[in-house]
């Protein structure tokens, strides 16, 4: 009797596992290094968007045009070689969005940025495309409605401005009509000020110093900063 039931005690154990390996309970498949050198590579393509912005964003409500500000901040991430950039709209307050990751996909060679909305109990939406003659122009298609939204972001006057452009598509066909945009400048930039120092992780314009044996270095975000901290000599050897 007693072996009986240590034997279908271990079934159940088993049976666990199994289930847990179908539930979807595994690790993440760490990305090939090629890729992830790819991917970085292709990051820096929107290196300018990497900082905080005073944006203003305005819609057509009607026969009037609605406006609001928000800051919206952009950064790298860094894990496990792999590298992506992060964004936060007004700390997560934001009026359409609240956060978000850009990453590209190297066998894709597509860039995907998923983005979660304000309203409560709307799932994360990924919008995918390109980044051509100046800007990362990325959609999505809405499975029950067909609709396409389409995203369109960019930088200006040397990296000082930047713009970010919501459009629709109804049904996918015809033209694409405005939904809203936003503006701004960068924070803390000053009309013909020197050009900033370079970020030795991401070669992107940085603000951020960091020492390491003596010596100061510059990173342009928190991202970057703490990827230094942990890598020094990765990004020193050479310097």
């Amino acid at each position: 009797m007693f072996q009986r039931t240590t034997y279908i005690a271990a079934l159940a154990v088993c049976g666990l596992g199994l289930t847990a390996l179908h539930s979807g309970a595994q690790p993440e498949k760490k990305a090939k290094p090629e890729d992830s050198a790819k991917s970085k590579k292709a990051l820096q393509e929107v290196q300018d968007f990497i900082g905080l912005w005073n944006l203003e964003g305005t819609q057509k409500v009607g026969a009037k045009t609605e406006a609001w500000k928000e800051k919206v901040s952009w950064g790298w991430k860094f894990k496990d070689g792999d590298a992506w950039i992060t964004v936060s709209f007004a700390e997560g307050k934001g009026k359409y969005f609240t956060s978000g990751e850009l990453k590209y996909d190297a066998e894709k060679k597509k860039y995907l940025l998923a983005l979660t909305p304000s309203a409560k109990g709307e799932a994360a939406q990924t919008f995918e495309g390109a980044y051509a003659k100046g800007a990362l122009k990325v959609e999505r298609k809405d499975p029950k409605t067909n609709d396409v939204y389409r995203l369109t972001l960019n930088t200006a006057a040397e990296g000082e401005r930047f713009a970010m452009k919501y459009e629709k598509q109804d049904g996918g066909k015809g033209l694409f009509s405005a939904v809203h945009a936003m503006n701004g400048s960068k924070d803390g930039v000053v009309a013909g000020a020197p050009k900033k120092p370079e970020c030795i992780v991401s070669g992107g314009s940085a603000n951020i110093s960091v020492s390491y044996n003596g010596k100061d270095y510059w990173v342009c975000c928190s991202g970057c900063r703490d990827e230094f901290k942990e890598n020094p000599e990765k990004y020193v050897k050479g310097k």
